[in-house]
């Protein structure tokens, strides 16, 4: 047996990738656990809630030393993870104006390691290829966590209850709502669909759409409204931006509807999914948007106590004493309108970089292509999720997925664009110096791309 030796660029590149494997895993570890675990143990159960607990001191130190020690660029102030993280630095500081500072200061450093270590995955020699693989390592613990999830949930799940949307709670001891359960299952879920229309084997396409199904019936038991629509609007997002999938499954969705409504009269229908939706509510209890609006009042008269600075990270649980469902008016309240206006162009700007990446599919990788649906349909359930609850404003499993999406929309925008200008370069000049390509820093690329 002869081994071949890796110079010391290859290992350090290695253990770079590994390291952020390693805090990428961390950071997903720490979920539903928090500063209040932060106790001294007496049991093997609160031992493992303190070691969760502490992550965040570990991780966010780390991967500030692993980024500035590969010595890597950062992307421009207009890339979509950069903006969201001058969101987070404004949260950090207005954390000196919430009543409890510490608490904020705990989310805020989980909330600003998820982009650091994003960040440190990226290797700008291989820009493409290093973050599509943090992003595949996000479906697969998305996809993970939902059968987690699934498994000790089965009872209210494939139960004769009408609803999984009460019992859930009970299955679950409190590790999740429905409208948690349902956000889990739905990712891998568009995944999934995307994948089985662009898979070439029949055993291959009939797993990827065996497991969709069961994504998208454990979405419909659960009943959380916000992740239903979302995954019907992120769906049809699919099928109307891929050409593939829209000549295979759109007539075969059409088909599918002109069925159901020759079965079923337009008032059986009507009627069912009033039912659906309504959730045994009242027109009142339903105008209110289960609580909602009340939680927007609150919400907006202290985002106008603090309108500037804001109250820092968690200002909702801790200044009105709930959740406010409203990514865009949590922000508000943890940044105020000077962290405010980064965080909503930082959705602005994650979707221009997928339309001009899409509108230059052809200088893509199949592989790639492929990617980037699964980001923009994923992006598309997030943004619409990101109304009805919060999404990338604070520290939760919705920025750990998205930062990813918007990672690799920026890595993939300086690939294509050394793409375009190799391929320009060889029709000027067929001598063109390739190696040099490699040199283009991010921070000049995405402007460039841009324009």
């Amino acid at each position: 047996m002869y081994s071949i030796p890796l110079n010391p660029q290859k290992r350090f590149k290695l253990a770079g990738s590994m390291s952020a494997l390693v805090l990428w895993t961390c950071l997903w570890c720490n979920l539903n656990s928090g500063f209040w675990n932060i106790v001294p143990p007496s049991t093997l159960d609160e031992w493992q809630l303190l070691i969760r607990g502490v992550l965040p001191f570990v991780v966010l130190p780390a991967s500030v030393f692993l980024l500035f020690a590969r010595r890597r660029s950062l992307p421009p102030m207009t890339a979509p993870s950069r903006l969201l993280f001058v969101y987070g630095a404004f949260a950090t500081f207005a954390a000196y104006f919430n009543p409890e500072p510490l608490w904020s200061l705990y989310w805020s450093q989980a909330f600003l390691a998820t982009i650091f270590v994003a960040w440190s995955f990226v290797d700008w020699r291989d820009p493409a290829g290093s973050t599509r693989q943090m992003l595949q390592i996000t479906w697969a613990a998305t996809f993970i966590v939902a059968a987690i999830l699934a498994r000790q949930a089965s009872n209210s799940i494939l139960g004769h209850a009408q609803t999984a949307y009460f019992a859930v709670n009970a299955d679950l001891h409190g590790l999740s709502r429905s409208s948690g359960v349902a956000r889990w299952a739905a990712v891998p879920g568009l995944v999934c669909v995307v994948r089985a229309y662009h898979s070439r084997r029949p055993l291959i396409l009939a797993s990827y759409l065996a497991l969709a199904c069961s994504a998208f019936f454990i979405v419909y038991r659960m009943q959380s409204r916000g992740a239903v629509f979302g995954s019907i609007v992120a769906l049809a997002f699919a099928l109307i931006i891929g050409s593939r999938m829209r000549r295979i499954a759109l007539p075969f969705a059409i088909i599918a509807i002109s069925v159901i409504l020759l079965v079923e009269s337009p008032d059986v229908l009507t009627d069912t999914v009033d039912t659906y939706v309504r959730r045994g509510q009242t027109k009142a209890e339903f105008k209110t948007m289960t609580g909602r609006t009340r939680a927007y009042e609150h919400g907006i008269a202290a985002f106008e106590e603090a309108p500037i600075f804001g109250r820092g990270q968690w200002a909702d649980r801790l200044v009105i004493l709930e959740h406010v469902h409203n990514s865009y008016l949590q922000a508000l309240l943890n940044a105020g309108v000077l962290g405010g206006i980064p965080y909503f162009a930082s959705w602005l700007t994650g979707w221009v970089l997928f339309f001009r990446l899409h509108k230059r599919s052809s200088l893509l990788s199949p592989k790639d292509r492929v990617c980037l649906l699964e980001a923009g349909t994923v992006m598309m359930f997030f943004t619409v999720r990101s109304m009805p609850e919060t999404t990338t404003a604070s520290y939760a499993v919705d920025l750990l997925v998205m930062v990813a999406v918007y990672v690799y929309l920026e890595a993939l925008t300086v690939s294509v664009r050394r793409t375009s200008f190799a391929r320009s370069a060889m029709i000027l000049s067929p001598a063109y110096p390739m190696p040099a390509l490699s040199k283009l820093r991010p921070s000049t690329v995405l402007p460039m791309v841009a324009r």
